[in-house]
């Protein structure tokens, strides 16, 4: 920390709380392990901070849920790190599917033959979370899409599973419920025995299908394949919106986007639920 703070001209300090009390700060960007994102923003917000975190935004539902009731009451513009706000091709996805009626299943699937360079602290239960939850990205965007969940289903295998929390090959399944209708479903496997890593998404709804393996999203339908093509967006990264939400104090637009967060981590967070006591767990969003 110290080299890289020279080597950026920025001033380094080990202890955070100290950090969040300078009042020539007023924004931080907290890029920790998942496990103390939620610790920093309440302590950030305390202090009248703004707040911009890695994803996910908390490792525990309550934590969630205090982190955001905080930027609320205090006026704070909180953002996690989601891209769809900005992403064109989400954009373009949500256009199609406003026209292609009701949901009936949106899927996942994500194959892995190895850790690649991924740090010994993500393949942790106990700070990281299960796969649901720091994968936590491809769970967010069928939120945006497609609602609120209701029920939540959800299974694991962790293989050389420690003491301490720590793997290294794992298969995690969720099953969602949505309120507007329509199941999701997600797998992630990593570790395994195969060549090389795969992942597909599937979105079926009334009118067609929304198909991607890799390369570029496609509708399908009984006439054909169409290309999607990217629509135009504002702002050019996540971290642009976050700055010029805090710049025209835009309360509004962040407070949708970080319900979404809480909503994405109450599916992966009640999944780990499921899968502790193999039951299907109800989502309520007025505890």
């Amino acid at each position: 920390g110290s080299n890289l703070a020279k080597k950026y001209n920025a001033h380094f300090m080990q202890n955070w709380h100290e950090m969040v009390q300078r009042e020539d700060l007023d924004g931080i960007v907290v890029c920790t392990a998942n496990d103390s994102h939620s610790e920093i923003i309440i302590g950030s917000i305390e202090y009248n901070k703004h707040v911009f975190t890695e994803y996910p935004l908390a490792r525990s539902l309550e934590e969630g849920k205090i982190a955001v009731e905080a930027a609320i009451s205090k006026k704070r513009i909180l953002r996690v790190s989601h891209n769809e706000p900005v992403s064109e091709t989400h954009q373009a996805i949500r256009q199609e599917i406003e026209h292609l009626g009701q949901l009936l299943v949106a899927s996942f699937m994500r194959l892995t033959p190895s850790r690649g360079a991924r740090p010994d602290i993500l393949f942790n239960l106990q700070i990281s979370g299960p796969p649901a939850h720091f994968f936590i990205y491809h769970i967010y965007p069928m939120v945006d899409l497609f609602g609120q969940a209701k029920w939540v289903e959800a299974n694991a295998i962790y293989k050389n599973l420690t003491d301490s929390g720590s793997y290294n090959k794992f298969v995690n399944s969720v099953t969602v419920g949505f309120n507007n209708g329509g199941i999701g479903h997600w797998i992630w496997s990593g570790g395994i025995e195969i060549q090389s890593a795969e992942q597909y998404h599937r979105y079926v709804l009334d009118g067609g299908t929304l198909i991607n393996s890799g390369a570029e999203w496609q509708l399908s339908t009984k006439s054909g394949l169409e290309s999607i093509t990217p629509t135009s967006v504002q702002y050019p990264s996540v971290i642009d919106l976050w700055l010029n939400e805090v710049l025209d104090n835009n309360l509004a637009s962040a407070q949708i986007d970080v319900a979404k967060a809480l909503d994405a981590i109450r599916v992966s967070l009640l999944a780990e639920k499921a899968m502790q006591e193999n039951i299907r767990i109800p989502i309520h969003y007025s505890d």
